[in-house]
């Protein structure tokens, strides 16, 4: 038992009536890599709080180095060894990257006051693992990439020298090199003897990188496997209870599709310059690029939230100038953010505020007075409709999955249709079938003749959808590949400047 990390023993989680967690038996060795996977709601975040002290189980033991332990604060948990990156970035946006990565453990002299050169130094060595430069040590942490700020916490969480490393969904927001570096930081922290409990909805990784694979589904373990023995359909049925079909992509004839969107020469001399692109009517273009390459930034840039410096932009034959989302969203040109925590939804507010946002007025009387009735019916169909998991629409959005959150979101931008739909990072965090569903949605609406902007850091994702893919590289284009041509070794070396 002298290798046995953590041990959990019947370990019980109920909110209210709810029943998160039952009755779950773990064990994590040194130096293992334990994969959890389960389709969202699951009970895995719940399951990786608990550990992190975050939340306290409601029956059950905690076993650490063979000792038993409470967790009643992360801080207990952290100073036990215990560290999480959790799914949605953790940060304190108006302070410093050099603060964020030492608050709470800051470094104090001789004389009592915060030793900011060792600080410094030392941030440089935490962030070198996660190969981001020292140039971003002064830059508040908003002023950042989600993905970027992503790293950061990782490598907070590497440099606290802990003996357990929880990460929630790490890669959801990193590309394909970006992965690649932090399976080798996985690698060499697994050596060290340090216990990776993992959990991501990428299947492939998942199989790479693991140990071992526990699989929940309704708060329970249904089954241990070793990677070995396992495969992406065995995994899904695990989760899901039965299969399901990811190969969603339908062919449509855009020969004579006239363009919707003609994007010349567009700069935002910040973040990119210098982008062409054109997107037909019912056509999926898929953007791919490494984070920090200005993917997000060209989208926001489309929808009037980022102003353009240089460039044009032609809508339906027009040129036009957009200034604000309001006037993108007259244009029927909606953007589905990256950051659905942050940019997305109001977390203090219900389903259904969350979702007749952007749209009220379409529920209101010729006095601007809403129909209740109207609103609320329609927002029971799409619940309905797109089998979002929640007790009712008055729910508060926090209390749903991250994949019915999701949903939301995604339901809020077609109460009307749109001419162009963007969708920067559709599934992030999303289990496979609900990946699988929100996949079906997008081909529905390109086979109805509404344009998409694909933007995902989910390579297949990206291979999967897409009619065309533009590849970009520190704020420029680097290629265009016609979905015949598609090939991830192409798509990748495109997007890392290996096209020569």
């Amino acid at each position: 038992m002298s290798n046995i990390t953590l041990e959990l023993k019947n370990i019980s989680k109920s909110f209210g009536g709810v029943k998160a967690l039952k009755n779950i038996d773990l064990k994590v060795k040194d130096g293992e890599v334990l994969a959890i996977v389960g389709e969202n709601g699951a009970g895995k975040s719940t399951l990786m709080k608990i550990i992190a002290g975050a939340l306290q189980p409601n029956e059950g033991s905690i076993l650490y180095k063979g000792e038993t332990v409470t967790f009643n604060t992360p801080l207990e948990a952290m100073n036990k060894g215990i560290s999480i990156v959790y799914q949605e970035p953790n940060i304190f946006g108006d302070m410093s990257v050099l603060e964020n990565l030492f608050i709470g453990s800051e470094m104090i002299d001789k004389s009592g006051t915060i030793d900011w050169d060792k600080m410094y130094k030392e941030a440089i060595e935490a962030l070198k693992l996660v190969k981001l430069s020292e140039e971003i040590i002064s830059k508040r942490m908003n002023e950042l990439s989600i993905g970027t700020q992503q790293l950061v916490l990782i490598a907070r969480g590497i440099f606290k020298k802990c003996k357990i490393l929880i990460l929630d969904e790490p890669t959801s927001i990193l590309s394909h090199a970006e992965t690649e570096t932090l399976f080798s930081i996985i690698e060499d922290l697994r050596e060290k003897g340090v216990s990776i409990l993992y959990i991501s909805h990428r299947l492939k990784e998942i199989i790479e990188i693991s140990d071992n694979i526990v699989v929940l589904r309704d708060g329970q373990i249904t089954e241990n496997l070793k990677p070995e023995e396992a495969s992406e359909d065995r995994i899904i049925t695990a989760m899901s209870g039965r299969e399901v079909n990811m190969d969603t992509y339908r062919d449509r004839d855009l020969s004579e599709a006239p363009i919707l969107i003609d994007v010349k020469g567009l700069s935002s001399l910040k973040y990119f310059e210098d982008v062409s692109f054109n997107i037909k009517r019912g056509q999926i273009l898929g953007m791919y690029g490494l984070v920090g390459s200005g993917r997000s930034e060209v989208a926001r840039t489309i929808f009037g939230d980022l102003k353009k410096d240089n460039g044009d932009i032609y809508f339906e034959g027009q040129k036009i100038d957009i200034r604000s989302p309001k006037e993108a969203v007259s244009k029927k040109i909606f953007y589905v953010p990256e950051d659905r925590g942050v940019q997305g939804l109001f977390g203090l507010h219900s389903v259904q505020y969350n979702m007749s946002a952007s749209f009220i007025d379409i529920f209101c009387n010729k006095l601007s007075v809403i129909d209740k009735n109207k609103e609320e019916n329609t927002i029971e169909n799409n619940i309905d409709k797109y089998s979002i998991k929640t007790n009712n629409m008055k729910s508060k959005i926090t209390s749903l999955s991250g994949g019915s959150q999701q949903k939301v979101l995604f339901c809020r931008w077609l109460l009307e249709e749109p001419k162009l739909l963007i969708l920067d990072e559709p599934t992030r965090g999303i289990d496979v079938k609900t990946k699988a569903e929100i996949h079906n949605y997008i081909m529905d609406l390109a086979a109805n003749g509404v344009s998409v902007l694909l933007i995902s850091s989910d390579l297949p994702e990206v291979l999967m959808l897409s009619d065309v893919v533009v590849t970009m590289r520190q704020g420029k284009i680097t290629g265009c590949i016609n979905r015949e041509d598609l090939s991830e070794e192409l798509v990748l070396k495109l997007s890392v400047g290996l096209n020569d």
